[in-house]
Order: C-alpha cells, then sequence, then structure tokens
C-alpha cells in the first residue's frame, strides 16, 4: 500500500467547520490516527494519513463506521482487547489492515479516555511496519519505547479539542445565573473543571491601579503571573471599552508542553482563552444589564422611589424576615391633602414637580433602612422594619410638623389652597399577612382623610401582643 506526501504545512490547510477542528488537530501528527466511540469501536474522527492509508477521501464516509471494518477477523479481537486508561504504558499490537483485497501489517496501539462529558473515547495510532522478520521485531521494540508519549501526546490533543469546542458554550452554561456572585461561583468551576481544566482560576474586581478578589478556587487567588508561558490574565472588557474585571488562571504544565511543540496549537489555545474572556465579558455586561432593567422596573419613572410593585414584593420579604428575627416590623401610609387643587389651579406639570419634591422631602425624613415607595397618584408607603408602634408614631409626628413648616414649590401651592398629609400607621401583629397589614394602614389613612385630614391615625393593636 502506497501512501502519498501529506502536505507540507498545516497551515496552508483551511480551518474545516465544526466538527472538523477535531481531525485537522489530528492532521499534525504523521501517522495515521483515530478518535472512535463504543464497543464497536465507530469512528468518530481520524486524520488525513489514515484516510490516505485506506484510499478515502471524503471524511464524511468514515463516520459511525467501525474500525473493525478495516482489521482482519482474525484480529478483531485482539483490537477489542486492547484499552488502559491512557495513563499507563500501552503495549502496540501487530494486526492486519485491509489493503483493497490485500492486507497489510501495522502496529496498533491506544488508550480508552472519558471525554469532559462523560462519554467513553477511544484514541488509537498505526504504524506501518515492514515484513522482514529482523525489521518487524525492530520496529516493534522502538514502537514500545515510544508508546506511552504516542498515546498520552494523542489524549492530550483530543482534551484540546474538547476544549476548543467547549469554550464558545460557556455562555449557554451559564444561562440562568441570578447574581454576579453566581455568575463568578459557577464560571470558575466551569474553568477549573475537567473539560477546560485550568488551574489558579480567580477573578478580581479592578480600581484603578488597586485589585480586589472576587472569586477564587484557592484560598488567596494568588498566581504568579511572572511564572512564564503557564500564567495568563484576561481582562474582561465590556462594551463601552471599560476594564474593570480580570480573570486570572494557569494552563496545566503537560498541556503547555504541547502547546510550546506545535506553534498551531499554541495560536489556537490564544484564540479559545480570547473566546473565553470575551463570552464572559458578555456574560457579565448582559447579567448587569438585566439586573439595571430590573432595577428600573421597580422604580417610578416620576420620582424615582421605589414603585407599587416593589411595594408588594418587599413588604412580603420584610414579615418574613420580621418574624424570623423577632424584630418589629411599621408601616406607614400617608397622602397628599390638597393635591387636586394644585392640579387644577397650578396645573399637571407644577403637579408633578410637587410629587417630586414631596419624595425628595420624604426620603429625607426616613433612615436608608426604610423602604419609601410611591403607591401611586399623590399616596406614599414607607415600610419600616426595626420599628415599634410607639417609634412609627414619633417619626409621623415629626412628619407632620416638618411638612408644615415646608414651604412647596417655593410657595406657589398657596395659590391653591392648603397643602398637608394624612397619615395612616400600624405594626406588623400574629397571624397579619403584608397585604393585611397595608389594607390596615390604609384603613387608618382614610379615617384621618375623615376626620379633617393634616393629621395621624394610629390602628391599636386591641389586646393583642405588637410582635409575633
Amino acid at each position: 500500500m502506497s501512501r502519498s506526501a501529506t502536505p507540507s504545512r498545516f497551515s496552508e490547510w483551511p480551518l474545516p467547520p465544526d466538527p472538523g477542528e477535531s481531525r485537522l488537530l489530528l492532521d499534525l501528527f504523521p501517522d495515521p490516527l483515530i478518535v472512535a466511540r463504543g464497543p464497536a469501536r465507530k469512528l468518530l474522527s481520524v486524520n488525513r494519513a489514515f484516510m490516505e492509508l485506506i484510499g478515502v477521501d471524503d471524511h464524511g464516509e468514515l463516520r459511525d463506521v467501525p474500525l473493525t471494518h478495516w482489521i482482519h477477523e482474525d484480529d478483531r479481537h485482539r483490537l477489542l482487547s486492547l484499552g488502559g486508561d491512557g495513563e499507563s504504558d500501552p503495549v502496540p499490537i501487530m494486526v492486519q489492515l485491509r489493503d483493497g483485497d490485500a492486507w497489510q501489517s501495522v502496529a496498533l496501539m491506544g488508550g480508552r479516555r472519558l471525554s469532559p462529558r462523560g462519554e467513553e473515547r477511544w484514541v488509537y495510532r498505526l504504524k506501518i511496519l515492514e515484513e522482514s522478520g529482523i525489521g518487524l521485531e525492530k520496529q516493534m521494540r522502538e514502537q514500545r519505547k515510544r508508546a506511552s508519549e504516542a498515546v498520552r501526546t494523542s489524549l492530550r490533543i483530543f482534551h484540546l479539542t474538547e476544549k476548543i469546542r467547549m469554550a464558545p458554550r460557556l455562555s449557554a452554561m451559564l444561562i440562568g445565573v441570578k447574581d454576579e456572585a453566581e455568575f463568578y461561583e459557577r464560571a470558575g468551576r466551569l474553568l477549573s473543571s475537567e473539560g477546560l481544566g485550568y488551574r489558579g482560576v480567580s477573578f478580581w474586581r479592578m480600581t484603578g491601579d488597586q485589585k480586589k478578589l472576587i472569586w477564587s478556587e484557592n484560598e488567596s487567588g494568588e498566581i504568579d503571573l511572572e511564572a512564564g508561558e503557564s500564567s495568563r490574565s484576561l481582562p474582561l472588557v465590556t462594551g463601552s471599552g471599560r476594564v474593570d474585571r480580570v480573570l486570572e488562571l494557569q494552563i496545566d504544565s503537560r498541556e503547555l508542553q504541547l502547546l510550546r511543540e506545535a506553534p498551531l496549537l499554541m495560536e489556537w489555545h490564544e484564540e479559545v482563552l480570547g473566546t473565553i474572556a470575551e463570552v464572559l465579558a458578555l456574560t457579565l455586561e448582559n447579567l448587569k444589564l438585566h439586573a439595571q432593567l430590573e432595577a428600573q422596573a421597580l422604580l417610578d419613572p416620576l420620582t424615582g422611589v421605589s414603585n407599587r410593585l416593589y411595594l408588594t414584593g418587599q413588604l412580603e420579604k420584610e414579615v418574613v424576615r420580621s418574624r424570623r428575627d423577632q424584630q418589629p416590623l411599621g408601616l406607614l401610609f400617608t397622602d397628599l391633602d390638597g393635591f387636586k387643587q394644585v392640579n387644577d389651579v397650578l396645573g399637571h406639570m407644577k403637579g408633578d414637580d410637587l410629587l417630586i419634591e414631596v419624595s425628595h422631602f420624604l426620603q429625607h425624613h426616613f433612615r436608608e433602612s426604610d423602604h419609601l415607595c410611591r403607591y401611586g397618584g399623590d399616596e406614599f408607603v414607607v415600610i419600616m422594619p426595626g420599628s415599634t408602634l410607639d417609634d412609627i408614631r414619633t417619626k409621623a409626628e415629626d412628619l407632620l410638623a416638618a411638612f408644615r413648616a415646608h414651604s412647596f414649590l417655593n410657595g406657589e401651592t398657596r395659590q391653591a389652597g392648603k397643602l398637608s398629609l394624612s397619615l395612616g400607621i400600624t405594626q406588623l401583629r400574629n397571624g397579619m399577612s403584608g397585604a393585611e397589614l397595608l389594607d390596615e394602614a390604609d384603613k387608618a389613612l382614610y379615617e384621618a382623610k375623615r376626620n379633617g385630614k393634616d393629621q395621624l391615625v394610629v390602628v391599636q393593636p386591641q389586646g393583642s401582643t405588637p410582635r409575633d
């Protein structure tokens, strides 16, 4: 059997579409190489040397064809018994390979490997042998000496192929992360997993020349970036061109040795790292954008304070937290008296300006831990974690006094009549839900308005314990 000469430079071959990059990686070796799967050793990928050896031009014709098709029936049991974990020293076997109607002696060595997805793969290397007894024995001895490293190298190429395939899929693997903390945890575990196999993976936040550790697979997160080729620092560049996150990692020493010996593989690996950094940066940017959009959906567009949607969700959370931590929870419901007259006399634009000013006024009078929300129209609700009924009463009385002394819209509101506040306040008690707490404060508010406005009404516990 004759073999035509292979191209002198692999860079002259065009990069084939997926899944052909696996074959191009195998083409780096002049000897025939095979990647197969299953008990029948069905072909997944072969290199050009194997295709020339069996006289096939189209790689697609070989897909899922059993390797035993080319092995003499007397030797097939030896092929199927050849194995190992790919790390021990495999002993080559001699088999007869189909050559048209004839057979040719070849030395075959191989090992079993599990892919990152847990699928069984077999990697084989073939060596054509001379038919003279002395030459054959000599070649077999030489093959035994080189077999271990040959199979290891083949398996590393297969592993690198899987890595190239896996890098663009990172975005799909990160779908569903809820926040940045989960993003860094999941991305770090994926980069450290068997599929990608990087070491010392860590994420850093950059502020000027200072960096702060966000997540790391080891305790310190520090790697020696001066250690040479094995260390990488990859900036995660956002769409604005800003770099405030950096990924640091190290390449496995055995893989690095293979990359040094094959410049084309080194070039591809650098592209893989670039793809990883780009995918992570885009995913992080999308996560931030989603968080911003979600936050905007919970804000009142006019006043900038939280809206009713935020109120309903946060109130239930605070009820759960209050019961869990055995801490009081208060609620204040307020409404502007005279707001309709402002709209009628000064116009709706001035009415909007008044609502904005009132929201700022209320923000100034409550703690950061309180939750101020615009319920709708000229109504506002304040959730007050940790506040007892007495605390809320004192705050409400101070608020009424401050409101009476404040000159809104630089005094223009006086043209429309008196502007004041009515308030209803209450506190969480045993068995109450957030909705019931809100409804109770709302009823107290309207009692204050019916009683003459510019006042507050306190919901009395009526014998119930103020706290759960």
